[in-house]
């Protein structure tokens, strides 16, 4: 096998690695939303179907007495502070589980990388090394070439940008008077 088969093996390797992280990440952070979303759509039916039950029973019966609705709304406030800590258990647990996720992989990939570094050393010393030479070749503009180069770049990003909100003012109002004419 050749140095370039087997640095492009490496390559690949590491992009799969990569992919497989970001889609576990994505997953996790899917999750997580998803089932907050569903816990907080329940316990807002729920509550709305609690108060309603509420309503109707205070409205029924003209001999309610203030202690009673005293009662009844402390009730529903005991029953949601419950659902409330029982959500923000299940997303606790969730982050746990997505950041353990994420540490396993992350863990796996600096193994994997410690472990090529330390097979490749010398390889890769020799590569450092022939990389520091080519980065004293390299010739650096000076500090005037570099202002003049800045305000080229910024005098033409303002110059596309004000074209691009003319033609957008222009085929706005455009279509408006078209309109206006149907």
């Amino acid at each position: 096998m050749t140095v370039t088969n087997k640095r492009s093996l490496i390559a690949l390797l590491l992009t799969v690695v990569l992919i497989v992280s970001l889609f576990t990440v994505s997953v996790s952070a899917t999750d997580v939303d998803s089932t907050t979303a569903e816990e907080t759509t329940a316990v807002e039916e729920t509550t709305a179907s609690d108060e309603t039950t509420a309503t109707d029973e205070t409205t029924a019966s003209d001999e309610t007495t203030a202690s009673d609705e005293t009662t009844s709304s402390s009730e529903t406030t005991k029953e949601e502070e419950t659902t409330g800590k029982k959500e923000d258990t299940k997303a606790v647990k969730a982050t746990k589980k997505a950041l353990l996720i994420n540490g396993i992989i992350i863990g796996v990939i600096i193994i994997i990388a410690v472990a090529l570094i330390i097979k490749f050393r010398e390889k890769l010393g020799a590569f450092l090394r022939s990389v520091k030479s080519e980065l004293k070749k390299i010739v650096w503009t000076s500090k005037s070439q570099t202002r003049k180069s800045f305000l080229v770049v910024v005098v033409v990003a303002i110059a596309v940008a004000l074209l691009l909100f003319i033609v957008n003012t222009a085929f706005s109002n455009g279509i408006s008077m078209l309109a206006d004419l149907f």
